[in-house]
Parts: C-alpha cells; structure tokens; sequence
C-alpha cells in the first residue's frame, strides 16, 4: 500500500517571520534595480548627453521607463515565490518550536521530537533528540 504524502496547505506558518524574509529579500532586489538603472541613466547622459533630448532620446526613455515597471513586477513576484520557499523552512522551525514547548511544559524528556522524512532542520532535531536523552538519562 503506497503512504500517503503529507503537504501543507498552509503557506504563511510563521506570517511574521517568512513575510520579513520576503520584505527584505524584495527590499534589495528594488535598491539594486534602483542602483542599476540609476547607472544605466548616468551612463547614458555621459556617452551621449543630448540623446535624451531627441527623437530617440523619447524612445529610450520609454523603454527605460518600461524596464523600471517591469521590474517592479518582477520584484513583487519574487517577493511572493520567497514566501512560497520560506515555507520549507518555517513549517520544521514552527514544529521544532511547538514540540520543545511540549517537552517544557510537561517536563518529560523521555520525548522525541519528530519532522516529517525529507524536512529541513532534521539533523538538528537529531542533536536535540540526543540531548534529551542523555538530560533523561543523568535524571534517572
């Protein structure tokens, strides 16, 4: 019989945590397009400084202001798949979080702490399952 895989269907499990990653990883994608297109428009004004007043000087302008719209998108659709990736991490981290509070508050440490096979953050879960057991056994 073939074991059903589990997926989550939730995609914010640590809103503040993935939606800062995301913030910041869009927040520097748009300072360097800003940096970039910036130096496309000094490079341009030092190369041929009255292009910009002409007919195709009009053309150019267009088009950069396309490629800042553009990228723009392309910013915010980044922004959007990062919170998607982060959730690969956010899922074991949120887990790992609920399942130590678990131990804490009951104080049993005969607990193993459990991620799904193929999860980030199991050879952490590893060490911290090792810890428990030799902090249950000095108990004993």
């Amino acid at each position: 019989m073939a074991e059903a895989k589990f997926k989550r269907k939730i995609v914010l499990i640590d809103k503040k945590m993935q939606l800062k990653y995301a913030f910041m990883i869009g927040g520097v994608l748009i300072f360097m397009l800003l940096l970039v297109e910036y130096h496309t428009y000094l490079t341009i004004q030092s190369i041929l400084p009255n292009i910009l007043s002409s007919a195709i000087g009009k053309q150019a302008r267009q088009i950069h202001l396309w490629l800042i719209i553009n990228s723009f998108i392309y910013t915010a659709l980044i922004t959007i798949v990062s919170v998607y990736i982060s959730h690969k991490i956010a899922g074991p981290v949120f887990k790992l979080k609920k399942q130590i509070r678990e131990i804490i508050d009951s104080g049993d440490t005969n607990k193993k702490i459990f991620l799904r096979k193929g999860d980030e953050l199991n050879d952490l879960v590893a060490v911290i399952n090792e810890l428990l057991e030799k902090v249950s056994i000095k108990n004993k």
